[in-house]
């Protein structure tokens, strides 16, 4: 009997990415960007990896997020998404500060906790 092996697909990380952000707006969240997104080597159906990383919105908010398949769906859904508070060490992570500036927080970031 021969098992089906996962094809890579050269486009996966960017393609995880695209569903991210789709299912990102899906969540109402507007001006958004990712930071410390990383690959967790679960392949899913339509070729793309279960991923999990943060993301924060123009008003600050920071989220935690991982990716699953949904069966029913047949699409990846977000098995975590909660609202995250920081702290101090983001203040030097070069991601996260980047992140900031793609949604326009160039000012100073508040005290973290």
């Amino acid at each position: 009997m021969m098992t089906a092996e996962p094809t890579y697909m050269p486009d996966r990380f960017e393609r995880a990415i695209v569903s991210i952000h789709e299912l990102i707006r899906e969540r109402g969240v507007g001006r958004h960007a990712l930071f410390g997104e990383v690959n967790e080597g679960v392949i899913f159906p339509d070729g793309t990896e279960s991923m999990s990383g943060h993301v924060i919105d123009e008003q600050e908010r920071i989220y935690a997020f991982w990716t699953d398949w949904d069966l029913v769906q047949q699409r990846p859904v977000f098995e975590t998404w909660r609202e995250v508070v920081p702290d101090g060490r983001l203040l030097s992570d070069r991601e996260y500060l980047e992140a900031r500036r793609i949604v326009g927080l160039d000012r100073p970031a508040q005290r973290l906790g």
